[in-house]
């Protein structure tokens, strides 16, 4: 791609832009060999799909006049791949994933200063950090388990080395500063999510119980990862007690006492889920109320997304991008006996 790109270069300015590659595609290396040509004070990573409003590069800047100020996020929306503004259930379901990250992120900034993710959508750096040889050694050999490389995941990474190493981080949750991506319009988003939720998994992991200076400099950050660990169990729980109380009603009714019918606790439960997601989801129906319609899809997500977490927890040891083309046979290959167990055991719950 280095021509394409280096011509595109040329027509926007040769003198400003400059295209380099490593040898052997690997984001962190990429990552890396940008830094070490940048002379700024400030260094910013912004994806290819991310798209800035003309305020966005002075309100992120204005955080680093805190010197021990390390890293710099933002919040985000869904850009529709639709050039007229036509968003997908897909693009739609992302739209509310970010909805609730933005709620969480303003929320643990303002209460312990943390952050569980300076997204790697757009999020800046002070260079000395990234120039940093032993920030770049372990940034470039970071495996998990001691055996497994990790390309994907390098904002958990960065958002890590900020936490043990003393610096200060904030999410610039504000208008001026919203961030606009686009995401998968398709089936696809769902194998992003995946890859996502292993990234998270294997940083939360190691934030609460390998490195541990989460809990004495953001506990609150660190109360909301424990959360997210249990999270998928107590989701699947809430549809398996609901069944077990209406099944409990025909064996406690009585001359007095009727029986609630099975489906009158169901229709109550299940209004309950869409009101509270709803009300989660308000920011998101204060700019699009439209979306509206897919808030059934939303829950149903929820509980498919809960059985994802469990699958990913035994599947860490799959480093594979997982959406993008030119993979090899072998990363297809790479899938254990034991995966195919653990899809079986979730297919036969």
């Amino acid at each position: 791609m280095r021509e394409p790109l280096q011509e595109l270069a040329n027509e926007v300015d040769p003198t400003r832009i400059t295209v380099r590659t490593v040898p052997k595609a690997n984001k962190r290396l990429q990552m890396v060999e940008g830094v070490n040509a940048t002379s700024t004070e400030i260094l910013v990573f912004a994806d290819d799909d991310a798209i800035w409003k003309p305020t966005m590069l002075s309100y992120i800047l204005a955080c680093f006049e805190d010197l021990q100020m390390g890293g710099c996020g933002t919040s985000q929306t869904v850009h529709a791949v639709d050039p007229n503004g036509h968003q997908t259930m897909w693009e739609i379901l992302a739209g509310y994933r970010l909805t609730s990250r933005n709620i969480e992120i303003a929320a643990s900034t303002h209460i312990d200063g943390g952050i569980c993710c300076l997204s790697g959508r757009t999020a800046a750096y002070r260079t000395l950090i990234l120039k940093d040889p032993a920030f770049q050694y372990c940034f470039t050999n970071d495996l998990w388990r001691g055996k497994y490389p990790l390309n994907s995941g390098d904002d958990k990474f960065l958002t890590r080395w900020m936490h043990s190493h003393g610096w200060n981080t904030y999410a610039q949750v504000c208008k001026e500063a919203e961030l606009f991506s686009t995401f998968k319009n398709n089936w696809r988003f769902v194998k992003q999510v995946l890859r996502w939720t292993r990234n998270t998994w294997r940083s939360d992991f190691r934030s609460l119980f390998t490195e541990r200076y989460i809990w004495h400099r953001h506990p609150y950050v660190a109360f909301t990862m424990v959360d997210k660990l249990f999270n998928p169990l107590t989701l699947l729980a809430g549809p398996v007690l609901v069944a077990t109380f209406a099944s409990l009603q025909e064996s406690r009714a009585g001359p007095t006492n009727p029986p609630l019918p099975a489906w009158n606790i169901a229709i109550s439960y299940i209004i309950w889920l869409l009101v509270t997601r709803a009300l989660k989801l308000f920011p998101h129906f204060l700019k699009r109320p439209q979306d509206i319609w897919v808030l059934p899809c939303w829950l149903i997500f929820n509980y498919y997304f809960a059985i994802m977490k469990i699958y990913a927890l035994f599947t860490l040891h799959v480093t594979a991008w997982g959406t993008r083309a030119g993979k090899k046979k072998g990363d297809i290959k790479n899938r254990t006996q034991f995966d195919y167990l653990i899809i079986l055991f979730i297919l036969f719950i």
